[in-house]
């Protein structure tokens, strides 16, 4: 089950709304990061889009608390994080 499954390399977060999961990964880049969002639905493809492009760690992290509070106050559920 995809609620279940432990956090793959690079996921920062991973949210829950009904039956649609969102997944967030960083992929260490040249010259910075990149932030992934994979969508994953059952019975369809997985969606993958590039977010952002992060050079400055503060930046970042700022954009992640964002992201969050936007989920949340968009009823997704928190399912996972990292201790990244």
């Amino acid at each position: 089950m995809i609620e279940d499954e432990q956090p793959s390399e690079g996921e920062i977060y991973r949210f829950a709304r009904g039956e649609e999961v969102r997944v967030y990964k960083l992929r260490v880049v040249t010259g910075g990061t990149e932030l992934w969002r994979i969508t994953l639905r059952p019975g369809q493809p997985d969606a993958a889009i590039k977010e952002e492009d992060f050079t400055d760690v503060d930046v970042a992290v700022r954009y992640f608390e964002e992201i969050e509070r936007t989920l949340i106050a968009g009823r997704w559920r928190r399912i996972s994080e990292s201790s990244i």
